[in-house]
């Protein structure tokens, strides 16, 4: 990983509050109190209120300081994300390489993404004692150049029905999927910043190709991830039909979860920018892409 990056506090802003920059803190208030948070502390904020007042300032030093804002609707879902334009001193460089990568090596990138992802799902089923976690390993085993054969939703499929129940669809509107999409899109926002960090163009991804993403890179890479959220959700116990306050914080939690890469336990956010320095090496020197994986034990 090139460089520090010291940043490890997440902020979820969930009442009416006023929001300024004071002597490179961030300071918050809500009513006749105040909290002030040095500002290089912090990598993720949410605004999860609509009644928040801030200043461009603040906005600005977020930016300078490689901080993501995430938004929501008046129904509390993510809706939206502010992310630096250029986070890297030599992007345009950067960019005009990764422009030139040949289509063989990003779909030998992809497939081991997939092979990663789907190993990390099978992992997922071990822990629960599923029999299915063994049919994902045989899956993982034989996905092929750019998951020519389309093992990544033949396996989804499998793996939801296998944990959540047979009757379950990422379609339907409940409480798994609503904290699922919550737990993905804190992931997803993390690997943005990485991205933008790394000087990688985060539009212009190995896979996903949608004209109307801007972030089709950070998509392709949130794929081994995933599994991480998943098993989140699936040891939280409650009986309602949307998130609430405190599943959210759980979920933001996810980020201290320790996991493993190239042998060496580091927090998921930690992690996360390690994998994505690794994977701009991979891409544009040949490097090989290492592996996120769950700690045994």
């Amino acid at each position: 990983m090139s460089g520090f990056d010291k940043a490890y506090k997440v902020l979820l802003i969930s009442n009416r509050s006023k929001i300024n920059l004071e002597d490179n803190h961030i300071k918050i208030t809500q009513d006749d109190k105040n909290a002030k948070i040095f500002i290089k502390d912090i990598y993720l904020i949410i605004f999860d209120v609509p009644y928040i007042t801030l200043t461009s300032a603040l906005l600005s030093s977020c930016i300078k300081e490689k901080i993501i804002i995430l938004t929501t609707d008046n129904s509390h879902i993510i809706n939206g994300v502010l992310s630096p334009f250029m986070g890297h001193y030599l992007s345009a460089g950067v960019i005009n390489k990764q422009i030139l990568v040949k289509q063989k090596t990003k779909a030998l990138l992809w497939q081991k993404i997939i092979k990663n992802k789907i190993l990390n799902q099978a992992k997922v089923l071990e822990l629960f004692n599923l029999k299915e976690s063994e049919k994902l390993k045989y899956y993982a085993k034989n996905v092929k150049l750019n998951d020519g054969s389309n093992l990544e939703a033949i396996s989804a499929n499998l793996y939801f029905k296998s944990l959540f129940g047979k009757n379950f669809s990422r379609n339907d509107v409940n409480f798994i999927n609503s904290a699922l999409n919550y737990g993905y899109a804190i992931i997803r926002s993390v690997i943005i910043r990485a991205v933008c960090i790394s000087g990688l163009l985060p539009s212009f991804g190995i896979f996903h190709k949608n004209e109307f993403n801007g972030f089709n890179l950070c998509d392709d890479l949130i794929e081994p991830f995933r599994a991480f959220i998943d098993l989140k959700v699936k040891n939280i116990k409650s009986d309602e039909f949307f998130i609430q306050k405190e599943h959210k914080k759980g979920l933001i939690e996810i980020l201290d979860f320790k996991i493993l890469i190239d042998n060496e336990k580091l927090p998921l956010n930690r992690a996360i920018m390690k994998f994505v320095q690794n994977f701009k090496r991979s891409l544009l020197g040949g490097e090989e892409l290492l592996k996120v994986e769950f700690i045994d034990g």
